[in-house]
């Protein structure tokens, strides 16, 4: 056993544990993370939280100094120490070096079984039923890219999402935009870049966590005067508070977009959706029409109404669709 896995392991309380000792396991490659100071990624997280290691869970998320770790980190160590003790026969007394020449015999079989037990956990915390044979190495590969806090790559995204759309699940769509959205946020908070903080927002929302978007982008907002990237920052705002369904101040962001970046689209698309979402549906028309003719494409614009519609009350679809179809039929007559 390579010295540095056990040193490692034992500086986070965890050498009791046969997993914190296998360099390929999934806990190593954890304390591995935590001990860089990199982010966990939601499957990591679910991991500690699922296995009990609390305290270091809540060391790499912020809510633990160093001292509080590790006195947490102790009284969970010897609550599984006596556990094992209770629950376990008594081993017969044998000479140290046996139990280390067992246990690197032992390191083969048991990374085996740590990997199988890391793919049935990947599985169940993506949403993943059952994976075809011939699809299996390139899906648990990009499951565990995933769990390592690591983006999809876009050859693999693309395959998702056309001969692996059954693999697409929600699920790893949100750990997928949670990891993109992750490292974006760090790029801002290292280079101060605008952009960085814009599309770190609308990662948060793809990944269905608007108030992380919204708090990076307000970040930006005290720092950005120019007109290009004040718009972007101020529609992906506004977008974040029409997640939370803060529809009148998104609604604010949207016009302050707009005007300062009257040819753009994208505020006007933004205003589209939200008039929609307070009852306007006239004027959620209007903006739609103004975003296709500054360059938004009818199916975007399409995919948007159907969403909003899809998610009204009965009262609330028939009278968005009654008002569409009146400013326009044949425009709106797949609605």
């Amino acid at each position: 056993m390579n010295s540095s896995t056990a040193d490692l392991a034992a500086a986070y309380f965890l050498d009791d544990v046969p997993g914190a000792r296998i360099p390929a396991s999934r806990l190593h490659a954890i304390i591995q993370t935590v001990e860089a100071r990199r982010p966990l990624s939601v499957i990591q997280q679910a991991f500690l939280r699922e296995r009990g290691h609390h305290a270091m869970l809540q060391l790499a998320i912020g809510e633990l100094d160093a001292d509080s770790f590790r006195k947490s980190s102790r009284v969970e160590q010897e609550i599984r120490i006596k556990s094992k003790v209770v629950d376990e026969p008594r081993r017969p007394a044998v000479p140290h070096f046996n139990y280390e020449a067992t246990e690197r015999k032992n390191a083969a079989p048991f990374e085996e079984r740590e990997k199988l037990l890391e793919g049935r956990r990947l599985r169940e915390q993506v949403g993943q039923v059952h994976i075809e044979d011939e699809n299996s190495g390139r899906v648990m590969q990009i499951l565990r890219s995933v769990a390592d806090g690591k983006p999809i790559q876009d050859d693999d995204l693309r395959w998702l999402k056309s001969s692996g759309l059954n693999y697409w699940t929600k699920e790893l769509r949100k750990a997928h935009h949670t990891n993109r959205a992750t490292a974006l946020t760090e790029e801002w908070n290292r280079t101060g870049d605008v952009w960085q903080a814009v599309n770190a927002c609308a990662e948060w929302r793809k990944a269905e966590r608007a108030d992380e978007g919204l708090r990076v982008v307000e970040e930006a907002l005290v720092l950005v005067a120019d007109q290009k990237p004040r718009s972007a920052a101020l529609t992906t705002r506004g977008g974040a508070l029409r997640d939370l369904k803060r529809y009148d101040e998104a609604k604010q962001w949207g016009l302050e977009a707009h005007r300062l970046t009257p040819g753009d689209f994208r505020p006007c698309t933004l205003l589209g959706a939200v008039s929609m979402q307070l009852g306007d549906y006239a004027a959620g028309a209007n903006w739609y029409a103004k975003a296709e003719a500054r360059g938004a494409t009818r199916d975007s614009v399409d995919r948007e109404l159907r969403s909003i519609r899809d998610a009204a009350s009965r009262e609330e679809r028939a009278r968005m669709i009654a008002t569409l179809k009146s400013q326009d039929a044949d425009r709106y007559s797949w609605l």
